[in-house]
């Protein structure tokens, strides 16, 4: 079956031929070049024969030109750690100004998308990893962030007004690029972060824009919740086919439980995590979370995925021993 139907089946709630997966992880050093990026994505994409792409474009992508500095790679999950957040003042949020998505970090993004889906072709599904404009706030500022969104709320939304412009224009140059969705990566609605009434101000408000502006044009957009202690709830709030969190997290939810928070695709069953089974364990304890998480979910809308980025050092044989169980 054609891996976009197969995808298309299961957010319909019909049978597919089989339970369709998918993993995804940084691709360092050859992320730091367009070319790189599509040349390590197809070959991690098609050593697995995975159901569909996350784009993992590079971290530092989407605050470079706002004038973040970066250091060198994580050796764990191979992203680029901040060195220097460019935002140290509430009033620093006043000087951000849009940023053309064809140009700089980002358009190399895009350009790496557009190469991407010229060599995949169309018979697979593509999904552009996206910021929420909260997340990539955090990334300007670090955790100071959601002490600006209590104490000086107008400076922050200031820049979050210029962040959402430029990420939905982000957003809708990756879909002209043959984006199928978006895989919008927020990490706000957590306990830890923001009271729910401020995280709808300061986070859901700016993320429905982004979305809003591809949802004529795609057809399979995911919304990540990344972080532990999960307001988890707030999935329903966004108008998208799936949601990818850590399931195997001990704050949850597990996949049985979002069911009552989510109507549609859930991806996530394998534990990432270092310590985790997919991880850190054998290909047979790989393989029990996979029958788990189909257990949980009795293969209804679900998609067989981490929780969120795999780390380098995860064992090959535990990939191959999954996608072995999933079938061809």
């Amino acid at each position: 079956m054609d891996k976009s139907e197969r995808i298309r089946r299961v957010i319909r709630g019909e049978k597919a031929d089989r339970i369709p997966v998918a993993i995804w992880r940084h691709l360092p050093p050859e992320d730091a070049t367009p070319e790189g990026l599509v040349k390590a994505t197809v070959r991690f994409v098609r050593r697995w024969d995975l159901d569909f792409v996350k784009a993992m474009f590079n971290n530092w992508a989407f605050t470079l030109d706002w004038g973040n500095r970066f250091a060198g790679y994580d050796r764990s999950e191979g992203h680029v750690p901040v060195a220097e957040h460019v935002v140290k003042a509430p009033t620093d949020w006043q000087s951000l100004r849009p940023l053309d998505p064809m140009r700089g970090a980002l358009g190399h993004q895009v350009q790496a998308l557009r190469m991407l889906r010229d060599e995949l072709g169309s018979g697979i599904p593509i999904v552009a990893t996206v910021f929420a404009p909260l997340t990539i706030a955090r990334n300007l500022a670090g955790d100071a962030v959601y002490q600006h969104a209590m104490s000086a709320g107008p400076h922050l939304h200031a820049g979050l007004k210029v962040i959402t412009e430029t990420a939905a224009d982000f957003a809708q140059a990756c879909v002209e690029a043959g984006a199928d969705g978006i895989f919008l990566a927020v990490q706000g609605a957590t306990r830890d972060a923001l009271p729910p009434d401020a995280f709808r101000e300061f986070g859901l408000a700016y993320d429905l824009p982004v979305l809003e502006r591809v949802a004529a044009k795609t057809w399979f957009n995911i919304l990540h919740l990344c972080k532990p202690n999960l307001r988890f709830e707030v999935a329903r709030d966004y108008p998208v086919q799936a949601v990818n969190w850590h399931d195997r997290s001990p704050t949850g939810p597990s996949l049985a439980e979002a069911r009552a928070h989510f109507s549609g695709v859930l991806i996530g069953g394998l534990n990432h995590a270092p310590g985790g089974a997919f991880h850190g364990g054998v290909p047979e304890e790989a393989v029990a979370e996979a029958r788990d998480a189909l257990a949980q979910t009795g293969g209804d809308r679900f998609i067989l995925g981490p929780g969120c980025v795999i780390h380098l050092g995860t064992p090959e044989a535990n990939i191959d021993a999954v996608r072995e169980w999933v079938g061809s």
